[in-house]
């Protein structure tokens, strides 16, 4: 099937684990800026946790297609900056991607997807840095795309590229074995067990998480006001919280703990 010609809409959205105190997100916009005046930004996150390579992909895959196709994404999460790790282009959907070959567009991309190792020395600021690729390599790539570069253009196909995926739920004597992936924002748990994918009506089952059974619930105001509870999120995962109060210090529990699905006798 013939693709459609890469369209530009002009928009760019940005994810990484810079945080806000620092000027590196203005820098890399800096960039853009200078060659792409009209270009509108987007920023995702920049509070991904330090490396934190596999929340990165999680909050990425469950983003960009809420915005419309010709958008570019950069994530900027790169443990290997200034090594031989390869940056990778990708074109999905009409969208395209800039990320380091760390695994991190493994969960976002479709079956479909194109991926392309850039020229990184092409685009490259002079000069460029060993320690900020986002500013030096990410952001001149970016405004290459912004500028109606296709993704095709940018490099060689990629070949075998790293693609993290996360452990899935285990089936075991009845029950559903799963983990937390990422703590968010306000501490609610995120799991990686995603019941309609499971095709689990949540009503035959309970959570046992922390050594104690946690309600399933439809909504945060279904317990009382310090009460824990879990519930399908906006992602679709099943989310361990406590209402108006932090799941994860409430609970002791963090990325990579164990929950459990019993089925109701």
């Amino acid at each position: 099937m013939q693709r459609a010609p890469w369209q530009p809409s002009g928009l760019v959205t940005w994810t990484t684990d810079f945080g806000l105190a620092d000027p590196y997100v203005g820098i890399m916009k800096g960039v853009v800026a200078t060659r792409c005046p009209a270009a509108r930004h987007v920023d995702l996150t920049h509070q991904v946790p330090p490396q934190d390579v596999r929340t990165a992909a999680f909050l990425l895959r469950h983003a960009w297609r809420w915005f419309p196709p010709g958008t570019v994404h950069v994530a900027v999460v790169d443990p290997g900056v200034g090594s031989e790790r390869r940056i990778l282009v990708a074109e999905d959907g009409g969208h395209a991607f800039l990320a380091p070959d760390n695994g991190l567009l493994g969960p976002a991309l479709s079956d479909a997807a194109r991926v392309f190792a850039l020229d990184a020395p092409r685009y490259a600021l002079p000069g460029a840095s060993a320690t900020f690729h986002g500013r030096d390599v990410f952001a001149p790539a970016a405004a290459a795309l912004l500028a109606g570069l296709a993704p095709e253009e940018t490099g060689a196909p990629a070949g075998e590229w790293s693609a993290l995926c996360w452990p899935a739920p285990v089936a075991a004597e009845g029950a559903w074995r799963g983990e937390v992936l990422l703590v968010d924002h306000f501490g609610n748990l995120v799991t990686n067990v995603v019941p309609a994918e499971l095709e689990l009506a949540l009503a035959d089952w309970r959570l046992e998480a922390a050594g104690r059974e946690v309600p399933i619930v439809r909504t945060y105001a279904d317990v009382a006001a310090g009460a824990a509870l879990a519930l399908v999120d906006s992602y679709g995962h099943l989310e361990l919280a406590v209402r108006g109060g932090h799941a994860a210090d409430a609970l002791g529990l963090g990325s990579g703990a164990a929950v459990t699905l019993r089925r109701r006798t």
